[in-house]
């Protein structure tokens, strides 16, 4: 199918349009054999990415999502039967910023009396951790989003990623060595089975489930677990490596040696601190949670890539210099 015209097509209104989440959700809705029509937004129509998308038949609408705008959202949201949402502390490094503009957001769509709100969330570190990890602050916001949907009896679902496959072109990218050959670093134990998606390819693929699923639509709060594989760190360098032709080896270091390392790169400390947290929570993360909201891949329009496949398919230009 392709992106519909049809005004008795649902309308989705997708925040974050030009971004990994939503231009996935846009892409494996335009691919369902259900029309559908797609409104993205954006803060500026301008950029190549949102021109793209308007020729492809998206409904561009410019937007600032700051709590402050809270009609000028609403308005965004007007006559959408689904709602897609997200939010990106790390633009501004504040959590209660965070968790004020998804609040307005999920208040926005419940003023427009939306089908059913579709959440990028994820869980409460905090809580997962019986109160040892504290410091996640990029996870307890959005879980605080989500808990603010559920007091109000929003009609929604929550769609927790995995670890981002995309990030070992970004935070996780391979330095070089100084010999021609690159390293890894982390803190990861090797034998850690990590979960995984490839985001921009396969992150829409849950929220369609959200939608055309009876088990999720009818919005009581469901989490999904967006996930396309379980590979060690170890394993995964070997992919990389193996499919790159480029040597690289894992270098497991001390929580220590990462902070000194995330503070010289320049990041506040509270910044490290969420990062130190959020490695430690991977260890956790799966058994203590994960597990109770996993996907059966059957059920999705199509398998989600393995990170193999992800490899295989990522351009390594910019990391392999």
């Amino acid at each position: 199918m392709t992106i519909s015209s049809d005004s008795t097509a649902p309308l989705i209104a997708v925040v974050g349009s030009t971004g990994l989440q939503g231009g996935s959700v846009i892409n494996n809705l335009a691919a369902s054999d259900k029309p559908y029509r797609i409104r993205g937004l954006t803060r500026d129509a301008k950029k190549e990415k949102a021109q793209a998308l308007a020729k492809r038949g998206v409904e561009i609408v410019t937007v600032d999502l700051s709590s402050e705008n809270a009609t000028g959202i609403q308005k965004a949201f007007q006559d959408a039967t689904y709602v897609f949402i997200m939010t990106n502390y790390w633009e501004h490094l504040n959590k209660d910023r965070e968790i004020a503009e998804g609040k307005t957001l999920v208040e926005a769509a419940q003023k427009v009396g939306m089908k059913l709100l579709l959440i990028s969330s994820e869980p409460s570190a905090t809580k997962v951790s019986d109160g040892k990890l504290t410091k996640v602050y990029h996870f307890d916001s959005k879980a605080e989003i989500s808990d603010h949907a559920r007091a109000l009896g929003v009609p929604f679902v929550d769609i927790h990623a995995a670890g981002y496959m995309n990030n070992f072109t970004t935070f996780s990218r391979p330095r070089p060595a100084g010999d021609g050959s690159y390293v890894i670093d982390g803190t990861w134990p090797e034998d850690l089975i990590m979960p995984l998606i490839d985001t921009y390819h396969d992150y829409g693929l849950f929220v369609q489930l959200a939608i055309e699923s009876d088990e999720f639509n009818k919005g009581d709060g469901k989490i999904i677990w967006a996930c396309g594989d379980h590979v060690t760190v170890p394993d995964q360098v070997k992919i990389i490596s193996r499919v790159t032709g480029k040597k690289i080896a894992y270098n497991k270091v001390t929580d220590e040696q990462s902070r000194a390392g995330m503070a010289q790169a320049g990041l506040p400390p509270f910044v490290v601190d969420d990062m130190i947290e959020m490695f430690k929570l991977h260890g956790i993360w799966d058994s203590a949670y994960a597990d109770r909201s996993r996907i059966d891949t059957a059920k999705l329009a199509r398998r989600p890539r393995t990170f193999q496949e992800y490899v295989e398919n990522e351009d390594w230009s910019t990391v392999f210099v």
